[in-house]
């Protein structure tokens, strides 16, 4: 039996020359340590004695791989919480992040309460100010079933709190009473909480789902935290200090900013006095809690505190104290805050050795002066080189440890492929330890459960190695966090007053309502249509299928039918005649489709189930159901055309993916099209990622690809050598031939043009075609919603994922270095969209000057591969803050930490692309930001602006008042409209009623 990498790391604490880097006494400082070892060494000590613990680390990506390398070490999830930064509420009046807000608190409570827990953080979130630990625990409550409890008593202690109340509940700080039953949503839980009393007594007390309201099972007890980082504690009136710091502050301001201080310092100070919970409440912590400190002061004298490379950390820290300080000093010259507090909310990055006991963990062997006297351990624990999958070279390194009398640890997802490729270099593998507890000199040891890259332990004579080493490529599986998978999407269908309708025996009408009429002494509801005046109708509810909703093919309002006189009968029959046009070309389509002589694929290989257990994350429900589709598909003897329609970062490459190897393991070559160069390249590293360990040969052709590589490409494309190519419409080209091509992917279709898509049509009768999209063009869209296309929708969201909060606005300077410093602050990244490359290096001017501390990279399509490569890699990285690019980036670059988003002259791009932008951001559980800025004013009239008159105006020199256009202002619009989980169908389905639906045999892809 193959042991896992858990039992691995807890041996770590058997080792003598460990003893004394376990044994944490006082401040203490492990040296030399690789950053692969820290988690896996950390791990076996805590495991050895558990303990209260807070680790800093640079920022929340590093945060995440500890958690899922401690999980693989051994450390129980339920030991472990993030603590996020809770500075976002300090940018903005707008209502706080829910989600990160209740990780915050529930992180909070574990370091205040007794029992050994884990809790991960950046240095920005373990330093900002928070409730004092005396009000923290004071507020902790529980309920247990069987005990009694005065429900009126317990909802004003909720208020108390700040839970607001709504029905239902859906996220945590929300509570919801009906009769004898009290929802609660409490902060920092997964679940919402349903307590069943019986007269005074809790009966039942169990969690649910808040999405369908259906409990799941039993909860030991209601436990309730604060919702909200600041409270009400004692009877304090700040109304007069308050007004005594705006008559300080308010002759220093412009006169505009001093009305607005004034005005919202008034309105704040009564809300205050009454204790009502508000949006902008945290901007008065430093009145309410004047003595408060931070994450770290919740530590008692027996718990830990470990810093993860503090040099890098004091770096962070104080960038991002700098940077809060900035954006709240201009909110406070805005008059939008007082002055007096903005520099109250974090504390200096010296604070971080405020705790007796800290363990530093270094590779630098280097400690900042504030870090005192400590005890230096020298651990020795050294990467692996970076072998990127050059088995041969690895298994030659792994030959001399053995020889040595090392022994090798293989960390591995994929066990058996590790053992074949091992085998292969003639090292032997084994499963499980022989009697002596010692390898052979030939052999390794498999360890299930890769660890994202290996480390050497020269003084012990252990070395680990992992995915990343041996196959190039190795992604850690990320916890898992929260059930919530958000609501499917709903249809974009439902009917509004106004909106035109066609019946299907009397035509076009407008909707004005639902309307109850008596008709033989009962009342009925019906939907009231208004036709051509005088004509109304009243249709019976039971009869809404005769009812569809109008789909506008143009810009312009469709002409009422009369219901007589029989004008819409004739319409009908014009359209029945092209209808039957159209069906005999479809029918002559698809004929020749289902005359092609396909053997069809046969079941799932044990490869295939391997390698899909491989994904490091757990599929959604609608996913799986897209991936059996797909490969029920496969499995038919004719040619499948299906679309996956799915938001961006739901999922529609992994089902592309398990597709592709399908054809693989069927004996067929596959092409994978991609509009553009760098989506092409994230694609080929996904799928080499993927499918590389299991001996897939893959190839990437793009603008890139040197001749003499393309040259080797196609040979091995004709002698089918190569099994899956990845490339852009080049590979439509007259020169490519295939041995046996068999499926043919293609991402994001609208980006094609009309004749490349006339190829792609072609190739549907020969082969099988699946397309990916977030936004399909209308044409595309109409065909998949009249079944001529097979159609699978993603439409449930990762756990864990939040809607992109979405603003259209002007532009405005202030607004963008807001936005630039609230991601700064809490450690993130920050695109910036500006889509004219002659002009590009101005606006970079422009930004350094806004947030002169931001480390800025430019990237566009006019730059070769060795300019552009180090900017997209080193925002990667994270060593550069904004990505300031062109809509290059619109598809192919996915960084979590990357939040917040920037178009500036976002009238000038399309909703497609719009939205395909917006999908940069909201990639991990961390709210996004995302902000579509035009110039100048938006003037209603444009609508009933003919072109002529448009031109008469600018010829008689007349001031121009309209740059923003409302086919502009409508898709910016319809952004903000939609902005929830899962709304790319959504937004396609407003496109296609915008732009129409276009040809759907001739080249138009859209009615306008």
């Amino acid at each position: 039996m193959t042991m896992r990498t858990a039992e691995w790391a807890m041996r770590l604490t058997e080792l003598e020359g460990l003893d004394s880097a376990f044994s944490l006494q006082g401040p203490t400082a492990w040296q030399s340590v690789a950053y692969e070892a820290r988690p896996v060494l950390f791990a076996a000590s805590w495991r050895k004695k558990p303990s209260k613990t807070l680790i800093v680390t640079a920022n929340y990506e590093r945060a995440l791989a500890w958690q899922a390398k401690l999980e693989l070490c051994g450390v129980p999830h339920d030991a472990i919480l993030q603590l996020p930064s809770g500075t976002s509420a300090l940018f903005e009046d707008a209502a706080p992040e829910h989600i990160a807000l209740s990780d915050r608190l529930g992180a909070l409570r574990a370091l205040a309460e007794d029992g050994p827990k884990i809790v991960l953080a950046s240095p920005s979130a373990a330093l900002e100010r928070t409730l004092p630990k005396d009000v923290l625990v004071e507020s902790f409550f529980e309920v247990r079933t069987g005990e009694e409890v005065d429900v009126d008593r317990l909802v004003r202690r909720l208020v108390a709190l700040g839970y607001e109340p709504t029905d239902p509940v859906r996220i945590p700080g929300q509570y919801s009473r009906r009769g004898g039953i009290l929802d609660v949503f409490p902060t920092g839980s997964e679940l919402p909480i349903r307590l069943e009393l019986f007269g005074d007594e809790v009966e039942s007390i169990r969690s649910f789902d808040p999405n369908t309201q259906r409990s799941i099972g039993k909860a030991a007890a209601l436990r309730l935290v604060p919702s909200r980082e600041t409270m009400y504690t004692g009877e304090s009136d700040f109304r007069e200090m308050l007004a005594s710091s705006v008559e300080r502050e308010a002759p220093n301001l412009a006169p505009d900013a001093a009305a607005r201080l004034e005005e919202l310092v008034q309105m704040d100070a009564e809300a205050l006095s009454e204790k009502v919970y508000f949006d902008r409440l945290d901007l008065y912590r430093p009145f309410l809690h004047p003595d408060s400190g931070c994450a770290i002061d919740l530590l008692s004298d027996n718990d830990q505190l470990v810093l993860d490379e503090p040099l890098e950390l004091e770096a962070n820290a104080a960038r991002n104290e700098e940077e809060l300080r900035q954006a709240l000093e201009a909110r406070a010259a805005r008059g939008e805050m007082l002055h007096a507090v903005a520099n109250d909310f974090v504390l200096p990055a010296e604070h971080l050795a405020s705790h007796g006991c800290v363990l530093a963990l270094t590779g630098m062997n280097a400690l900042p002066d504030w870090m005192g006297k400590v005890r230096d351990v020298d651990v020795q624990a050294i990467s692996m080189e970076p072998y990127r999958g050059r088995a041969d070279a690895l298994a030659l390194t792994l030959r001399n440890y053995l020889k040595e009398g090392f022994r090798v640890v293989m960390t591995t997802d994929q066990p058996n492929r590790a053992k074949t490729v091992l085998s292969g270099a003639e090292i032997f593998v084994s499963s499980e330890e022989d009697a002596g507890g010692t390898a052979t000199p030939q052999g390794a040891f498999l360890a299930q459960g890769n660890l994202g890259g290996g480390f050497v332990l020269p003084n012990e004579k252990l070395a680990f190695v992992s995915d990343a080493e041996l196959f190039g490529v190795a992604r850690l599986k990320l916890p898992q966090r929260r059930f919530m998978e958000g609501a499917p999407v709903a249809t974009v269908l439902d009917l509004k007053p106004g909106d035109f309708v066609v019946h299907i025996n009397f035509g076009i009408g407008v909707f004005r309502g639902l309307v109850k009429r008596p008709v033989e002494g009962v009342e009925k509801e019906f939907l009231y249509v208004e036709y051509q005046a005088p004509d109304k109708l009243f249709v019976p509810a039971d009869q809404l299928d005769r009812i569809q909703k109008y789909l506008n093919p143009g810009d312009t309002n469709p002409k009422l039918n009369r219901l007589t006189g029989g004008e819409w009968q004739k319409t009908l029959g014009k359209a029945k005649e092209e209808a039957k046009a159209f069906a005999r070309d479809l029918v002559r389509l698809y004929a020749k489709r289902k005359q092609v002589d396909r053997r069809a694929y046969g079941p799932d290989t044990p490869f295939q189930a391997e390698m899909e257990g491989t994904f490091p994350w757990v599929e959604t429900r609608s996913q799986m159901t897209a991936i059996r589709e797909a490969k029920r598909d496969l499995e038919l003897p004719y040619p499948m055309d299906r679309l996956v329609c799915g938001d961006v970062g739901f999922g529609k490459t992994e089902v592309a993916i398990r597709v592709a190897f399908k054809a693989v393991q069927g004996g067929r070559q596959v092409a994978v099209l991609c509009p553009t160069t760098i989506l092409s390249e994230q694609h080929f590293r996904n799928f080499q990622e993927r499918l590389g360990p299991f001996g897939t040969r893959l190839a990437l052709v793009n603008r890139y690809t040197h001749t003499s590589d393309k040259k080797e490409i196609l040979s091995g494309l004709k002698n089918g050598s190569i099994e899956i190519v990845i490339g852009t419409h080049s590979l439509l080209g007259q020169g490519i031939q295939f041995k046996d091509l068999g499926l043919v992917v293609i991402d994001e279709e609208q980006k094609f043009g009309v004749k490349q898509k006339e190829m792609l049509k072609e190739l549907r009768t020969e082969v099988d075609v699946l397309t990916l999209s977030a936004t399909p063009i209308p044409r595309t869209l109409s065909m998949a919603l009249m079944d001529i296309r097979q159609m699978s929708l993603i439409n449930d969201p990762p756990p864990g994922r939040l809607p992109i909060r979405t603003y259209v606005r002007p532009y405005s300077g202030e607004v963008i270095r807001e936005a630039i410093l609230r991601e700064l602050a809490r450690g993130g990244q920050v695109f910036y969209v500006y889509n004219r490359v002659e002009s590009i290096n101005h606006v970079a001017e422009k930004l350094r000057k806004l947030v002169p501390t931001a480390r800025i990279g430019i990237g566009h399509g006019q730059m070769n591969e060795k300019e552009l490569e180090p900017i997209m890699v080193g925002f990667v990285k994270g060593e550069i803050d904004i990505l300031l690019s062109t809509t290059i980036v619109e598809n192919g670059i996915d960084i979590a930490n990357a939040n917040t988003l920037i178009v500036e002259n976002a009238d000038k791009l399309g909703l497609s692309q719009l939205y395909q932008l917006r999908g940069r951001v909201g990639r991990s559980d961390r709210q996004a930001y995302s902000y579509f800025l035009y110039s100048g004013a938006y003037d209603a009239s444009i609508a009933t602006l003919s072109v002529a008159e448009a031109q008469q105006e600018a010829m008689g020199g007349k001031k121009k008042r309209i740059t923003v256009t409302d086919g502009a202002m409508q898709r910016l619009q319809a952004l903000q409209e939609f902005s929830s989980l899962g709304s790319g169908y959504s937004l396609a389905f407003r496109d296609l009623q915008i732009r129409g639906a276009g040809e759907l045999l001739g080249a138009k892809q859209s009615g306008t």
